[in-house]
């Protein structure tokens, strides 16, 4: 059934029994506030709510797949995470109305990530929207998994796992993006700071139709992703700067960042992935939550 597959199919199951709960036994005594890993101390939370497992479990943690987290929630029914090994009492993830209330949730992470930032200095004005909506459809197309999206004016750029990246190069390094406006000019994409002979050799077999103009993609390799989830905390003042305090005095270099109404993510050379867990988790205090 895939990764996941079990809890997913455990909450349908008690969705279309109007279970009282459903119980998802793992290896880890329930969600924590990060990877033990990374923090051996890190506490079991005994209450989250939908939004939070699923917000940890898209940003790399693997306790419960969200799926299993968006059935449970969209049919009213408490889900229960507990060790297979041990009695103890576990996390129960509820509604946000069963859990109000503001607080960091813990720390996630992803490694293994290749970051590609799309330079668009070189493009008409008119026609980057255009650019970066083929873009992303491409990696769509080929169901190619985007983390950190970001968009500027002058650029755009995303991670994808390492994993995928030999793909990913695949399709992007020479791909063509003709305008179709009725002017001749056409773009190429172009993956690094060096074109290669694939890119090249388009340019060259095009330019007898029109302009080229070239979209050099920097590579930035050996990327993690780094998250801090937070319950209706995260938009207070002073967060972020709080987070990247503990980055600069740690000595983590931060490359790029991002967030979402549940988290805010950085992207951190993979080497420095458990200090900067570490590091937020210290920060944050999440020892202490329960």
């Amino acid at each position: 059934m895939g990764r996941g597959g079990s809890d997913t199919t455990g909450a349908a199951i008690g969705a279309a029994l109007n279970a009282e709960a459903v119980e998802i036994f793992t290896d880890v005594d329930g969600v924590k506030t990060a990877d033990p890993d990374a923090v051996k101390e890190a506490p079991t939370l005994r209450k989250v709510t939908y939004d939070e497992v699923a917000e940890i479990a898209h940003l790399g943690a693997k306790v419960v797949h969200p799926r299993a987290a968006e059935i449970a929630m969209n049919y009213g029914i408490p889900l229960w995470v507990k060790n297979t090994f041990s009695d103890d009492e576990g996390t129960e993830i509820v509604t946000r109305e069963n859990f109000p209330g503001r607080r960091v949730t813990g720390v996630t992470h992803t490694g293994k990530l290749v970051y590609l930032q799309f330079d668009l200095n070189g493009a008409i004005e008119s026609d980057r929207v255009m650019l970066e909506s083929r873009i992303y459809e491409t990696m769509a197309k080929y169901g190619i998994n985007l983390f950190m999206l970001n968009l500027s004016p002058s650029s755009t750029g995303f991670a994808v796992p390492r994993s995928q990246y030999p793909t990913v190069e695949g399709i992007l390094d020479g791909l063509v993006i003709p305008v179709s406006d009725g002017d001749k000019r056409v773009y190429v994409v172009q993956i690094g700071a060096k074109a290669s002979r694939v890119v090249e050799t388009q340019a060259n077999l095009l330019s007898s139709l029109g302009e080229v103009r070239k979209i050099p993609a920097l590579l930035t390799e050996g990327c993690s992703m780094v998250s801090l989830v937070g319950h209706e905390y995260l938009q207070q003042p002073g967060v972020f700067l709080n987070v990247l305090t503990a980055m600069m005095d740690g000595q983590v270099t931060v490359l790029q960042t991002s967030d979402s109404d549940f988290s805010l993510s950085l992207l951190v050379p993979e080497a420095d992935t458990n200090r900067a867990v570490k590091l937020l988790h210290d920060r944050f205090h999440l020892a202490e939550v329960r």
